[in-house]
């Protein structure tokens, strides 16, 4: 008899649920928008109201375990969520345990873009040696990164906030609470805002109408130079370039990557990473918290 994973991941439109088998081959995909997650007053009821029809479709002894990707803060075990900035009220929440409880499944939790890095490095097989980074520039500034195909998490379960590196002398105030982050001046948010205040039009034609404006492209410098200050440091082998913006028409990518290059020493680590566009799967995230998944069991 099959076995499968039983996977959801939150963004900020959409809170898609899937059933994954062994192979991480997607076998049912279904979504609802996050604003009924948001507007729940408990928000596990409303979690377990959508599994529990599917573990009992499916049998329980069929389900090999419950996975997450969620874009939320979380502690390093992946216990607790501490805060989610997309969704109100999702805060200081012990989902796992909460799961676990009611539905004697395991159940597991990762950032989203941690498992959208390792649904792309299973899909493009890239070795698993070596250092990996992902950057999805969509609502906020995504980073995630893997060391030998696992991710790193960092000592408090933190690590990889790209979207919350200071900027000297900027006195914005972030989302997270300080003051400073370079998010503030290249994410999604900032775009939107760019194009409704000034602009007049959707944001999904900024890059159309607007691209050789220099606040537009003010953004994509800005989110360039926070991408060069990480691989500086780290020096990785490849980075996956992922995000709604980025998969916007007309989205200035050669521009992007050439100005990360700029910011970046020469020869090396210039010339000596690979950059590869991230696809546009809407079923990357609930298939990459199956591969997280797998990865803890094994």
């Amino acid at each position: 008899m099959s076995k499968y994973y039983l996977t959801m991941e939150m963004g900020g439109t959409n809170l898609r649920y899937a059933i994954v088998d062994e192979e991480f081959r997607l076998i049912d995909f279904l979504k609802v928008p996050t604003r009924e997650l948001a507007k729940a007053e408990n928000k596990v009821d409303f979690i377990y109201g959508i599994l529990e029809p599917i573990i009992i479709a499916l049998g329980k002894e069929n389900i090999i375990c419950i996975s997450f990707a969620l874009a939320s803060l979380m502690d390093r075990d992946r216990t607790i969520i501490y805060s989610s900035p997309m969704v109100s009220g999702f805060n200081n929440i012990p989902l796992k345990a909460e799961l676990e409880k009611r539905l004697s499944l395991p159940v597991f939790m990762e950032k989203d873009v941690n498992s959208l890095l390792l649904y792309e490095m299973r899909k493009q097989r890239f070795s698993a040696e070596g250092i990996a980074v992902g950057v999805f520039i969509g609502t906020g500034l995504g980073n995630a990164m893997c060391i030998n195909g696992k991710i790193y998490k960092g000592n408090s379960g933190t690590a990889c906030e790209l979207g919350h590196i200071p900027v000297p002398y900027l006195e914005k105030e972030c989302g997270c609470g300080k003051k400073g982050c370079i998010e503030t001046l290249a994410c999604g948010n900032i775009l939107a805002k760019l194009a409704v205040d000034k602009y007049k039009c959707d944001v999904r034609d900024i890059f159309t109408l607007h691209r050789k404006e220099s606040d537009v492209l003010d953004i994509v410098n800005n989110s360039a130079i926070a991408c060069a200050t990480e691989f500086t440091i780290l020096d990785p082998e490849l980075v996956i370039i992922g995000g709604g913006v980025t998969q916007m028409n007309d989205f200035p990518y050669e521009y992007f990557i050439n100005k990360i290059k700029e910011n970046l020493r020469f020869p090396n680590p210039r010339n000596s990473i690979v950059f590869l566009k991230a696809s546009e799967d809407a079923q990357a995230g609930v298939i990459g918290a199956a591969i997280n998944a797998y990865q803890l069991m094994e």
